[in-house]
């Protein structure tokens, strides 16, 4: 009798349930910033500040897409997307602080 000597390989297995939760979350993603870029063509506003908005949506979108991408590759990413999650929240709630104690003059 001659012993196995095959070579175990690692594969990353992907189930059907996570592949089709990223597609729902990537299909989200894609019906709320088109929402929002169609809001450029059906509500007039100036130039200077459509293309100020059209950057935040396209910031906005990168940064869920990259977001969604990263909790999706598992392991230690999934750390790495906790943590994002909990600096942009913190960040938020400073800017509501801010914002509240130091008025903009219109």
């Amino acid at each position: 009798m001659e012993p196995n000597t095959q070579m175990s390989h690692k594969t990353e297995l992907t189930t059907k349930k996570e592949g089709s939760l990223r597609n729902l979350f990537y299909g989200i993603g894609l019906f709320i910033f088109a929402g929002l870029a169609l809001t450029l063509v059906t509500n007039p506003i100036a130039s200077y500040k459509a293309k100020e908005f059209l950057l935040f949506i396209v910031g906005s979108a990168v940064l869920y897409f990259l977001l969604v991408s990263v909790y999706f590759i598992g392991g230690l990413w999934r750390k790495v997307f906790y943590i994002s999650c909990l600096l942009l929240f913190g960040f938020s709630l400073f800017m509501i602080f801010y914002l509240a104690t130091h008025g903009t003059a219109h």
